[in-house]
């Protein structure tokens, strides 16, 4: 395995999956050493153009995390909660993930991953607390109502994420200023809620890693 990759986990994410024609997967430096970090248990920050791979930095180490997990027979609950800055991003990075999970039957699915922005009804809400995610895409602002208002269905979701193992920030350059800091004492409040002293924060951003001087950039 690389940097403590499983095997499954590389199945999953190969090219041309399920039907054949598939290639091995191959990692770029950044992505090996994400996943390395990871599964170090240490956070970590990546800034790298767009078009290279990001979003594997991340959904790696997440989706390797969930498989050992339930090889390990534990309960089910959610590992991971990404934050993207829109809600357009979070409903694309759902589709692309699901095109991994083509093929599969509906009850063997090797990871679950769910949005819950505030666009959804209550249904959508009552079947995610009824069945967890392993991954849940949200936005700062439906996080904060995660763990502020009483709403029976927002307090299983948050409390189905007791031990929370990852929490990613995408596009991380757009969290400064005031808003950054609030973003910050979320994350804070978010640790002691799920007590998750552990917790391994990742950030992402194409624009910090973008051309032109220092400064610029």
């Amino acid at each position: 395995s690389r940097g403590g990759l499983e095997p499954a986990c590389a199945d999953i994410f190969r090219l041309g999956k399920p039907d054949g024609g598939a290639e091995e997967l191959t990692l770029f430096t950044h992505q090996l050493q994400a996943l390395t970090l990871a599964s170090a248990g240490q956070s970590y920050v990546v800034t790298t153009g767009t078009g290279s791979g990001k979003s594997l930095t991340f959904f790696l180490p997440i989706v390797n995390h969930v498989l050992k997990h339930k090889q390990s027979g534990a309960s089910r609950r959610t590992t991971a909660i990404v934050i993207y800055p829109m809600n357009a991003l979070a409903n694309s990075q759902r589709a692309e993930l699901e095109k991994f999970l083509h093929g599969y039957a509906a009850d063997q699915k090797p990871f679950t991953v769910k949005p819950y922005t505030g666009q959804e009804d209550a249904t959508y809400r009552k079947d995610v607390a009824d069945n967890p995610p392993d991954i849940l895409l949200t936005n700062f602002m439906m996080l904060e109502l995660l763990l502020t208002r009483f709403d029976e269905n927002d307090r299983r979701v948050i409390d189905n994420c007791a031990g929370l193992h990852f929490l990613v920030l995408d596009e991380l350059h757009t969290y400064r200023g005031r808003q950054g800091a609030d973003v910050a004492l979320l994350v804070r409040r978010l640790k002691q809620r799920v007590q998750s002293p552990r917790l391994v924060c990742i950030g992402t951003s194409a624009t910090l890693a973008g051309g032109g001087t220092w400064e610029e950039q």
